[in-house]
């Protein structure tokens, strides 16, 4: 039987054409850029794994600034570490730091900044720096100067990816930027494993108008502390890196 295989394969290649010889051609570096990413949080460590991926960190909260990737607090650094893991590491991330240098009031959970303008600044920075979307982990002060910075930043086509708050209302938190920078703009809530609302989360209106709620698991989320250790998150802060690499990747299959 296979000296059988053997005749019939070797009379098919005789009787087919001999085809001319192909032309040889050298292979071409293609260099696909990364989406960008701002992270606008407490600051992202450049760890083993992040260290490929954090091009740049501006602090936006402390003149002079502080040294560079050295975060006080471990919240940026599991946000960034979500991020990188969902987005397949494709992504190219820049740290926007806003923690109050005077650090977080007893009791509070980082990254803290009692001022809108620190804020405000890494939006507006985010923005000249034409990144493909800017997530935000914080619960944001009502202040219309973050609003009009976060539509500013949807005007231009950014996608703005912000936490839903973890104070376990039936509305969600951040309301006045979403609906600001709609339809660019959506708001994260956290479920568990099971797909089920965490108990922490803030959900969407019963009839939600003028802006987009998404859930993602934000309930023991595998990430990393700023000194490598594996660690998990629970919060909306935790569930909204994985919106953004949901989005990150809609946009490259649509661009495609």
């Amino acid at each position: 039987m296979n000296s059988l295989l053997l005749s019939l394969v070797a009379l098919i290649e005789t009787a087919a054409p001999v085809p001319a010889p192909a032309l040889v051609v050298a292979p071409v570096a293609i260099s696909i850029e990364r989406p960008r990413v701002a992270i606008i949080d407490s600051g992202v460590a450049k760890t083993t794994e992040l260290a490929p991926l954090v091009s740049a960190e501006y602090d936006m909260a402390s003149d002079p600034g502080r040294p560079q990737f050295q975060p006080r607090y471990d919240h940026g650094t599991m946000v960034a570490t979500i991020l990188a893991r969902a987005a397949h590491r494709q992504v190219d991330i820049i740290s926007l730091r806003i923690d109050d240098p005077a650090g977080c009031p007893e009791g509070a959970n980082p990254p803290c900044q009692p001022s809108a303008a620190p804020v405000v600044r890494a939006i507006r920075r985010a923005t000249e720096l034409g990144v493909d979307a800017i997530n935000i982990s914080l619960a944001l002060d009502k202040d219309p100067a973050i609003t009009a910075a976060i539509a500013d930043a949807a005007a231009k086509g950014i996608r703005v990816v912000l936490a839903a708050g973890n104070n376990g209302y039936d509305h969600p938190g951040n309301l006045a930027p979403a609906r600001a920078a709609y339809p660019n703009a959506v708001l994260v809530g956290a479920i568990d494993s099971a797909g089920q609302p965490w108990s922490g989360t803030n959900r969407p209106d019963a009839t939600p108008e003028g802006y987009n709620y998404a859930w993602q698991l934000g309930v023991k989320v595998p990430t990393a502390a700023i000194d490598g250790r594996a660690v998990t998150g629970t919060g909306t802060s935790f569930a909204a890196p994985l919106e953004t690499a949901r989005l990150l990747a809609s946009r490259t299959m649509a661009g495609k």
